[in-house]
């Protein structure tokens, strides 16, 4: 895997939280969140740990 593919791929998938974050803006449990560069440019950085973190969480809320 080339260094861009890594970058893409990290940049697709903080897409989707945006889009994520975007729908649900008004959910109790994201009003004190902030999601701004710093965050988006993180999560394309580490993108395989953000999947890992969001991944645990979903299957958390469906299966507590």
């Amino acid at each position: 895997m080339s260094i861009l593919n890594y970058f893409f791929i990290g940049f697709a998938f903080t897409f989707l939280i945006e889009l994520l974050f975007n729908k649900f803006v008004n959910h109790p449990l994201l009003s004190k969140e902030s999601w701004g560069f710093l965050e988006r440019l993180i999560c394309i950085i580490i993108w395989p740990l953000a999947v890992l973190v969001f991944l645990i969480s979903f299957i958390k809320q469906f299966f507590k």
